[in-house]
């Protein structure tokens, strides 16, 4: 039915006269396929002429359909209505049905002008609906190219100056400052590399990432550029979930930190073994969990490294609201490991 109203709003823009001679010529055809069925014979002489009204009503508007309501009555009482070929009524009973059948085809005829009006608004309320769907399409394509631009731009600046720093410890004599930058150069190209990830995994328009590409994408350039050819592999399981970009930068940074320090001390003398990340929702918290086969901790014997790696976790853990602890992946195993856990808000 809406269908039709939609697709009578052409014929609604006749002029008037042809839209007034198709009315006559509507009612004039049910008088006639009244008379070629029921011939002369009384009885429901307006019944035939209830179609004519409400088609005029849909295909054009309420003047034509008032004119046909008044066109029906006046030739049913004048071929169909005893005494035919007048406009005199005997029957107080023919009379009341004139009433009727008038009063019926006016309101119908009213009805149809109404849907047409309602229908009409709710058109122009969906080419507005549209319109604005569009035009917030447009705005979040934009906003998409804009946020692209920069993240591009942030990881060519982060290169460049982690290609500078690299230079320069080559040219450092001391060999504490040297490594000072090289570990300064590597920690920026991680971030140009979580920069990368950030901008392939986020969703169109808007700044969050989906948890899991983004971690298996940095698994991907750890085991590229970490992992080489030492016999480790490096494994991902996480949920999908999505986090905002602000907050995915320090979770992919602890992580990086987490599987380098793991890499570095876990597993001496070329040993081989198994490095997992894991991310999931606990209830209101995510959890990230970085674990290892390794040697484990000692707490007989120093730890190795400066512990910048650790220092550098636990604040930003503390960025995102959580905190960090490790524990031995398997206590009292010839390879203990460690098990790295990071609670912190999901919201």
């Amino acid at each position: 039915m809406e269908r039709l109203f939609l697709l009578s709003a052409r014929s609604r823009g006749l002029p008037v006269w042809v839209r007034y001679v198709a009315t006559t010529l509507i009612v004039v055809a049910c008088l006639l396929l009244r008379l070629w069925i029921f011939g002369h014979q009384p009885g429901l002489p307006f019944l035939m002429f209830f179609p004519a009204v409400i088609l005029v009503g849909l295909a054009f508007d309420r003047g034509t359909g008032v004119y046909a309501a008044l066109l029906s009555g006046l030739l049913s009482v004048w071929f169909l209505v005893e005494p035919t070929g007048s406009l005199g009524i005997d029957k107080a009973s023919d009379l009341l049905a004139l009433i009727l059948f008038l009063a019926i085809a006016l309101f119908t005829a009213f009805v149809m002008e109404a849907l047409h009006v309602a229908l009409r608004r709710l058109a122009q309320e969906r080419q507005g609906l549209a319109i604005a769907n569009a035009e917030l399409a447009d705005m979040a394509k934009a906003r998409g190219t804009l946020l692209s631009e920069a993240v591009h731009r942030a990881r060519n600046d982060l290169q460049r100056l982690a290609a500078t720093l690299h230079l320069q410890a080559g040219a450092v004599q001391e060999a504490s400052a040297r490594r000072a930058l090289q570990d300064a150069s590597s920690r920026i190209m991680a971030l140009a590399r979580i920069n990368a990830r950030l901008d392939e995994h986020r969703n169109d328009g808007h700044a969050v990432v989906q948890s899991r590409g983004f971690l298996e994408g940095l698994a991907q350039d750890l085991r590229e550029a970490a992992v080489a050819l030492r016999p480790i592999a490096l494994a991902v399981q996480a949920e999908d979930h999505a986090v905002p970009m602000a907050r995915a930068v320090p979770i992919g940074l602890i992580v990086n930190e987490l599987v380098g320090n793991a890499l570095k001390y876990a597993f001496p003398d070329e040993m081989d073994g198994r490095v997992s990340v894991q991310f999931r929702r606990d209830g209101e918290d995510f959890v990230l969990a970085v674990e290892d086969n390794g040697i484990g901790l000692d707490p007989a014997k120093p730890p190795q490294g400066s512990g910048l790696g650790t220092r550098i976790s636990r604040a930003l853990a503390g960025q995102l609201g959580g905190g960090i602890e490790a524990i031995a992946a398997t206590p009292g195993g010839n390879r203990p490991g460690l098990r790295w856990t990071m609670r912190f808000p999901a919201t």
